[in-house]
């Protein structure tokens, strides 16, 4: 009996895990330059200069990387185009995933680091990353 207690905490335990998210680790994220969305840990889009595009529309504050069939991309709205690091701004993106279109709106996210025109972006909790170039 006490052996079946074990294995139901164990299995408890690994179930509770697998659902866990992981977060974007800062150190790593800040020294990569690469055009990317980060989800939970994940980068769910990188883009490639031989088969991606970029776009930036200044008026709307929304960037745009697609590949070139534009099965995947990833689209961020922001509310404003932060200017030095430590600006918030609040986000609405929607990314391509093998499950269709994935979105996540009204998310804070705080300009950890500006250089040129490349901006990196993550929300207070690290689930939600990116880096966004603007184009002008």
């Amino acid at each position: 009996m006490k052996a079946l207690s074990s294995i139901t905490a164990l299995a408890a335990a690994v179930l509770f895990c697998l659902g866990c998210t992981q977060t974007t680790s800062m150190s790593t994220f800040t020294a990569d330059d690469t055009v990317r969305l980060e989800i939970d840990g994940e980068k769910v889009f990188v883009y490639k200069a031989a088969d991606c595009q970029l776009s930036f529309n200044e008026q709307r504050g929304e960037f745009r990387a697609m590949t070139d069939t534009m099965l995947d991309f990833f689209c961020i709205s922001l509310s404003a185009i932060p200017e030095r690091t430590g600006d918030s701004t609040v986000a609405s993106m929607t990314w391509s995933s093998d499950l269709g279109e994935r979105s996540r709106n009204d998310v804070t996210l705080e300009a950890k680091r500006i250089k040129g025109d490349i901006i990196w972006l993550c929300d207070r909790s690290q689930h939600t990353a990116a880096v966004v170039r603007i184009l002008k």
